[in-house]
């Protein structure tokens, strides 16, 4: 090559490299180094529909600044000299390839010319190199660019190429790409000649600009959206400060006016009027080299940022997203020491979150007062960041403090659950006025609002600071409404089921209605008591408002969905409840009577609350009530001490449930019930009532159809010498097919199998549940009893059996 001299140029691996080392290099050689293509696997086609990351990556093949850069780093102020002027050629008109490659012959001066990765005849992209015959200052390289890019056509440039800091991709291209690669030896391009073209070279306004250039700018921050409707401290700052105010305050030096009022010249440059502000001083671009801002537009947070702060991104990854750089997090600390800034912060942080949940920041309940927004100074803020930390004591001061918020989260310790008193905002409870169990929607709604109120929502912080909230707003609204009524002295309690129901008015009636009711105050005041009776109540008759009673005595803390005592369901169920109705018992059988009897016996259930790690015991607070049409309900003739039988005679009542027990009726009710409580009454029955308990479970009692033939045989008496008559003698004699003229006595003894042959008259054994069956009717035969061996006889021998009581 006949024109060759040394350059320098700045080289790396990849454009995210931190480091670009400089290197000396011949134009000869580095024209030679852009003679060849890497080429890629895909198609053209393939690459034009990749995502733009995925094409930025394929390109980067390595590059090179063409200049040398101060401490290897590609940054504005970086760059101390350039030898070569490269352009981005990415607006040439389809099939314009070949006439831009005459213009670049018709130069005079040294190029080198190459297509890129991206290039086709319909829509070509070239990059142009121009050597130049001396190296040129950072200062002087944009206006030379600028008039070497008019020359060839500054419409065909991409508005970004003149910065002295640009990045070249060596060349790449796609599996069936066309590379176009061209030079021209020729002499160097004269820098001091192409400056000499200007009156002022230092005049920016002088600079040639791409049609449109202005209102690229215009564009570029339109599309950065208006810096005052940030969120967080940027936008706080912004609105604090405009360009001009904040080189006022923080730039005082950097920047001097000029004629033009929308421009300034950067002191610290050779050229001037470079910095142009845009959109009424919330941005500016600078097209000095050697401003720290230059070749970028920028809000005033960003200016003041790198200016002030900017070196500190020296050793940060290229790429790295801006709000993560050394300098964001700098001058987030040092905006966060202004008072206006925090004050601006603080204040509309609270409009924000207000305006997401009601839908207009205008309305007179969604504006925020000094008085509302008082709290927020105590949030704890991040130094990086500016917002409120990450931190369950942050959501807790909002739960605190937050006029939609306080007071409105508590623990119900009745129903050991998490409540809400609504309205609250979100969506589910804005209209809802009412006390609420918390659901997952709330805990949805409540991290929404928070999130726009701290600009963060994090599970576990939020989980703690509800249970601590919850817990210091702890109440329990059964006791808070017992505790709230006054008695006015008129007895009710006992006669609660005479007057309602009709039922008999004794001692014993009187005395289960009035310590059921005690009990249920008991175990709301204290909780844990022990109370394992139910009250069953009795009619034949529908509609009489058997259930109606408990729903209505036990408002909305009563249930009667319990329809099964399996598994862990009932005592889900119960949970919160007060008065507890278990309907039709006249459907559970047997053993589902035995679970009723061991649940009423339980204290306490075993669950997790909502928001809790542990497992923790939950206090009974139910007390029971049975209803049924039927009159045999009980099934066991031994273990029913737990029920207490009331049998209605609606025709006898003297008062309605359904007109005269009233709210006012209800809350007497329950006053002379705590009265009562408050007096001692005990929870138990007498000697005597328990006695009279009994009587009526026996009355109560399932009867199975063989009970009265049963019966009936073991009162028959039997001859004297009865224990040693045979089987076969003794059917003769039940059958009549003897006559027995001798004395006859009350039998002492009996058992199953003796019943099975003579009484049923079963020839073939007897099965075990037919043996359980008969024993269990002789459990219930008043005067007898069990005994573990007895001589039966003949065709018997020993058995276990039943003796009558002496």
């Amino acid at each position: 090559m006949h024109y060759n001299r040394q350059l320098t140029i700045s080289a790396a691996g990849s454009r995210k490299a931190t480091r670009w080392p400089a290197q000396s290099i011949f134009w000869s050689e580095l024209v030679e180094r852009l003679r060849t293509a890497v080429r890629g696997t895909e198609t053209l086609a393939e690459y034009m529909a990749m995502p733009k990351s995925r094409q930025d990556e394929l390109k980067d093949v390595g590059g090179f600044v063409a200049g040398f850069l101060t401490d290897g780093r590609r940054k504005t102020s970086a760059v101390a000299g350039r030898d070569v002027i490269t352009l981005d050629l990415d607006n040439i008109p389809a099939g314009a390839t070949a006439d831009v490659l005459r213009r670049l012959e018709g130069l005079g001066c040294g190029y080198a010319v190459y297509s890129t990765r991206k290039h086709s005849e319909a829509k070509p992209r070239l990059r142009v190199l121009a050597p130049t015959s001396r190296t040129v200052t950072a200062d002087e390289y944009e206006p030379i660019a600028r008039k070497l890019g008019q020359i060839i056509g500054i419409e065909l440039c991409d508005p970004t190429t003149f910065q002295a800091t640009r990045l070249m991709y060596w060349p790449s291209c796609s599996s069936d790409g066309v590379y176009v690669y061209h030079y021209g030896d020729k002499p160097f391009l004269d820098p001091d000649g192409l400056l000499a073209m200007y009156a002022d070279w230092r005049n920016v306004a002088e600079w040639p600009q791409i049609p449109g250039a202005a209102n690229a700018q215009v564009r570029m921050a339109a599309k950065q959206g208006d810096p005052t409707t940030k969120e967080g401290v940027v936008g706080a700052f912004c609105r604090q400060y405009d360009v001009l105010t904040a080189i006022e305050v923080f730039l005082p030096g950097v920047y001097t006016p000029t004629a033009d009022e929308g421009r300034l010249t950067f002191i610290g440059g050779s050229t001037s009027g470079g910095a142009v502000l845009y959109d009424d001083s919330k941005f500016i671009y600078s097209h000095h080299a050697t401003d720290p801002c230059g070749g970028r537009l920028v809000n005033a947070f960003d200016l003041v940022r790198l200016h002030l702060f900017g070196e500190q991104d020296d050793d940060a990854v290229p790429g790295t997203p801006t709000n993560r750089l050394p300098s964001f997090s700098a001058m987030v600390a040092f905006a966060l020491q202004d008072a206006g800034v925090a004050t601006v912060m603080a204040q509309e942080r609270y409009e924000k979150a207000t305006a997401a949940f009601t839908g207009d920041v205008q309305t007179q309940d969604s504006l925020a007062t000094e008085d509302d927004l008082s709290w927020i100074k105590l949030l704890d803020l991040s130094p990086t960041t500016g917002k409120p930390a990450k931190t369950a004591g942050n959501i807790l001061t909002v739960l605190r403090h937050d006029k939609a918020l306080s007071g409105r989260i508590y623990r119900d310790t009745f129903a050991e659950r998490m409540m809400g008193q609504g309205p609250l905002p979100w969506a589910k409870r804005a209209q809802a006025p009412e006390s609420f169990a918390w659901e997952d929607p709330d805990d949805q709604g409540i991290g929404l609002y928070v999130e726009r109120v701290l600009g963060f929502s994090s599970e576990r912080p939020l989980r703690m600071a509800l249970s601590e909230i919850a817990e210091t707003n702890a109440i329990n609204p059964v006791s808070a409404y017992l505790s709230t009524l006054e008695w006015d002295g008129t007895l009710r309690l006992d006669t609660l089921y005479i007057d309602y129901f009709g039922a008999e008015d004794c001692p014993f009636i009187r005395t289960i209605a009035r310590k059921a009711l005690v009990a249920a105050v008991a175990r709301a005041m204290l909780g844990k008591v022990k109370f394992d009776f139910m009250t069953v109540l009795f009619s034949k008759r529908q509609g009489i408002g058997k259930s109606t009673l408990f729903r209505r005595l036990g408002k909305e803390w009563f249930t009667d969905s319990i329809k099964s005592f399996e598994g862990k369901e009932a005592e889900e169920l119960i949970q919160g409840k007060w008065i507890v109705e278990i309907a039709e018992l006249q459907a559970f059988n047997r053993v589902d009577i035995n679970r009723i009897k061991q649940f009423l016996s339980k204290e306490d259930d075993q669950y997790r609350e909502a928001y809790g790690r542990n497992v923790k015991n939950q206090v009974r607070r139910s007390v029971f009530f049975g209803t049924t049409n039927d009159h045999e309900y009980l099934h066991d003739p031994t273990g029913n001490r737990r029920f207490w039988p009331v049998d209605a005679r609606p025709d006898q009542a003297t008062k309605s449930v359904f007109k005269d027990l009233t709210e006012t009726e209800i809350d007497q009710i329950w006053a002379e019930a705590v009265t009562r409580w408050r007096l001692g009454e005990a929870l138990y029955l007498s000697a005597d009532m328990e006695e009279e308990a009994e009587r009526r479970r026996q009355e109560h009692m399932v009867r199975d159809p063989l009970e009265g033939s049963i019966e009936e045989f073991i009162l028959k008496p039997v001859p004297i010498d009865w224990l040693k008559w045979d089987v076969e003698r003794r059917l003769m004699f039940w059958g009549g097919g003897m006559k027995y003229d001798g004395q006859l006595a009350p039998r002492d003894r009996v058992c199953a199998a003796e019943i099975w042959r003579e009484c049923l008259g079963e020839r073939r054994a007897a099965a075990k549940a037919d043996s359980n069956r008969i024993n269990a009717i002789m459990e219930r035969m008043t005067g007898w009893e069990r005994s573990p061996v007895i001589q039966m006889g003949p065709g018997y021998g020993k058995q276990r059996g039943f003796v009558r009581r002496a």
